[in-house]
């Protein structure tokens, strides 16, 4: 479980990659929204809060898998944002997933807004599987672990708890508290 002064390492981080987002862009970031740039950082540091069932934690050599549902709005910037980081000591492999066995072999699956009635037949794998799933509609919200939704001009994001007892994940209470409303939907 993480320690107390992580979280505010994240807030610092995610506040440096706001303010960064306010000013210049990094090269190959102006052809992604600003609201997927604040998606990927919030992926990333999500996923440093999030305990896997054993049999998914591997070995530290093993990659923590972030995917993305069929469609990739992110373009190349969550590849870029997580190039070189780690998620509690394993290094992160970014990927587009489209069927059951990729799926589950990730940790982490994005579902873009519109794809939400494709995942719904992969959802029982994934929760099987133990992946945490992300989406960014009020209906994903529904039965994915963790939704973010826009609010004006800001990015926030709900957590399903009926959803990551399915999946047999453990949120920390740390980014319970960031969340702007914690729901149990079963």
């Amino acid at each position: 479980m993480p320690r107390v002064p992580a979280i505010a390492l994240v807030v610092r981080l995610t506040a440096v990659v706001l303010a960064a987002l306010g000013t210049g862009l990094p090269a190959g970031a102006a052809d992604v929204s600003k609201e997927y740039q604040v998606k990927a950082a919030f992926l990333f540091n999500i996923a440093k809060f999030v305990e896997w069932p054993p049999e998914r934690r591997g070995e530290d050599h093993e990659p923590v898998v972030i995917a993305v549902f069929r469609h990739n709005p992110f373009g190349s910037e969550l590849a870029r944002m997580v190039e070189g980081r780690q998620v509690n000591g394993h290094p992160i492999a970014v990927r587009t997933v489209t069927n059951e066995q990729e799926i589950a072999a990730a940790h982490l699956v994005f579902v873009p807004d519109g794809q939400e009635e494709a995942f719904a037949g992969f959802e029982p794998a994934a929760a099987k599987a133990g992946v945490l799933t992300c989406g960014e509609s009020e209906k994903f919200a529904a039965v994915g672990v963790i939704s973010f939704l826009r609010q004006g001009d800001k990015v926030r994001f709900v957590v399903n708890l009926g959803a990551a007892d399915r999946h047999h994940l453990k949120l920390s209470a740390q980014l319970l508290k960031l969340a702007q409303s914690v729901r149990r939907e079963d």
